[in-house]
């Protein structure tokens, strides 16, 4: 029997909720305002427990959608992690708190729990809501609770050229690009941080990248990236996710048992959609999708992840429900990237030529 064999996780990223203050163009998860999830704490410590058994060294970091919004929830699941002598490294955050009453008071709460170190967002994603005035506000608040080491800024490299556009207010990305030399822009996209192009972010940031036929990526095989051991996200729902493959999960909420799954991996006649991407290529998916009635972007694909992203948000609306591969999930992650989708914009003066290459 043919199984996928996740490699036993050295570092994992638990998501608290997919909800979020902010809707970024980059989002690898889809996470955004609104969204009401039905988040019990028992599950997560669950998970905590699960990891504990089966990868007590690997290191964790706690995300989002954005932690600061459920402080109570952020708290419990610190104490959980020390309480299970666990290695948290740090909690993400973009910032919103500044702009509200009792941000030192919930950043201290945070810290007596067990947090150590904050991981800040500066990008000019963020900086769509979020002013370069309030974020250094931001940085500034957590030096002062959590002391020089406590911070984690991704990245401030970011900071000269926020400042350069507008610092005082928050810079929808549309005219942030715009008003970027292209050479600039590119330096933010493809070189301060590492930008995958995956999930939300294929779409609404398809018009400042370069884009390739569909036919340049069906040779892909995804088997490295779907047994990484780096980076895995487990979400409260139990979907284990590896590197940067969102909405793809591993076996069937296997993140409550993860030691059967680092062991036994997942049999793959059960989930088509992993076989194909894991024994074959990327175009066996691609062919299956299209006798199934799936055409592709004329306006071609900036990623593999594009297609990918394309190929499964196709299948996940199309198939019906009792039939559905049950790797695509979570259901919110689709119904969201079904909006970045439908959304996508192309403006002929605020695209550079061709796309942005990397220089």
């Amino acid at each position: 029997m043919r199984v996928l064999r996740p490699a036993r996780a050295d570092s994992i990223g638990l998501i608290l909720h997919y909800e979020c203050t902010y809707r970024c163009d980059h989002c690898l998860y889809a996470c955004g305002p609104g969204l009401r999830e039905n988040v019990r704490q028992e599950d997560l410590n669950r998970i905590l427990d699960a990891v504990a058994r089966a990868t007590p060294r690997a290191w964790l970091h706690l995300g989002g959608g954005e932690p600061f919004l459920h402080p109570d929830r952020l708290v419990e699941t610190l104490r959980g992690i020390r309480e299970r002598r666990l290695s948290l490294e740090y909690v993400e955050t973009n910032g919103f708190w500044i702009q509200r009453p009792g941000a030192r008071e919930m950043l201290e709460r945070v810290r007596e729990a067990g947090c150590g170190r904050l991981l800040l967002s500066i990008s000019p994603f963020h900086n769509a809501f979020l002013s370069c005035r309030d974020n250094r506000r931001a940085f500034r608040m957590i030096v002062e609770v959590f002391g020089p080491s406590g911070i984690f800024p991704w990245h401030p490299d970011h900071y000269g050229f926020l400042e350069r556009v507008d610092p005082e207010r928050p810079v929808p990305f549309r005219e942030y690009a715009q008003r970027l030399d292209p050479r600039d822009l590119a330096v933010q996209l493809t070189g301060i941080n590492y930008l995958h192009p995956a999930g939300r972010a294929a779409w609404r940031l398809a018009p400042w990248l370069e884009s390739r036929p569909a036919e340049d990526f069906l040779g892909k095989n995804c088997r490295g990236e779907l047994s990484s051991p780096v980076h895995a996200h487990v979400d409260p729902q139990g979907h284990y996710l590896t590197g940067f493959c969102s909405g793809l999960q591993i076996g069937d909420r296997q993140a409550f048992s993860l030691e059967a799954l680092f062991r036994e991996g997942v049999p793959l006649q059960d989930y088509p959609v992993l076989e194909m991407l894991v024994e074959g290529k990327l175009g066996d998916l691609f062919r299956h999708a299209r006798q199934r009635g799936f055409r592709e972007d004329p306006a071609g694909y900036v990623s593999c992840c594009h297609l990918c992203g394309h190929l499964r948000l196709w299948l996940y609306r199309h198939v019906p429900a009792a039939q559905r591969p049950m790797e695509l999930a979570p259901a919110l992650f689709y119904d969201r990237l079904a909006e970045a989708s439908a959304l996508r914009e192309f403006l002929p003066n605020g695209r550079p030529e061709g796309g942005i290459r990397s220089y």
